[in-house]
């Protein structure tokens, strides 16, 4: 999934809850939550691990960071989403995980159950549906994700 749809569901249940702490723990959870719905990353990741240096993957991860960055800076800017604690620990503890996964990936010492559990969470459905979701269908459902939850 996306770090723009964990971004901004931390950001939603930021808004809506009334502790920073609690925002973070909330969106933490929903990160792996999102991740049990197959979203279209299936082949990218296979071919991130057979090749390190697999050039999709790495322009989908500096897209990715760049439109989350964009996104919840227009948020704020139009005032879709109010600046508070709670919202900036909601979109922390929604994106966390990817990062400590990718610390695991690259250290191969750190964070290793949250690596265990981001794995699980992502297989927990793809290994039982044969259809693999195509990553143009994925990043479009999860745009129409995002707009919804921000309608």
């Amino acid at each position: 999934m996306l770090l723009s749809v964990h971004a901004t569901v931390g950001a939603v249940i930021g808004q809506n809850v009334n502790t920073p702490l609690l925002a973070f723990v909330l969106a933490f959870i929903s990160h792996f939550i999102l991740d049990i719905i197959p979203h279209g990353d299936r082949a990218l990741i296979q071919a991130y691990r057979n090749n390190f240096k697999n050039k999709g993957m790495k322009y989908l991860i500096v897209f990715d960071l760049i439109s989350t960055a964009i996104l919840i800076f227009l948020l704020f800017f139009f005032q879709k989403l109010t600046l508070s604690q709670t919202v900036i620990w909601g979109i922390i503890g929604g994106i966390l995980p990817d990062f400590m996964v990718a610390i695991h990936e690259i250290t191969k010492k750190h964070f290793s159950r949250t690596h265990k559990l981001h794995y699980w969470a992502h297989n927990k459905l793809n290994t039982k549906i044969s259809w693999i979701m195509p990553l143009k269908l994925a990043l479009v459902s999860q745009i129409i994700i995002i707009y919804l939850l921000l309608k």
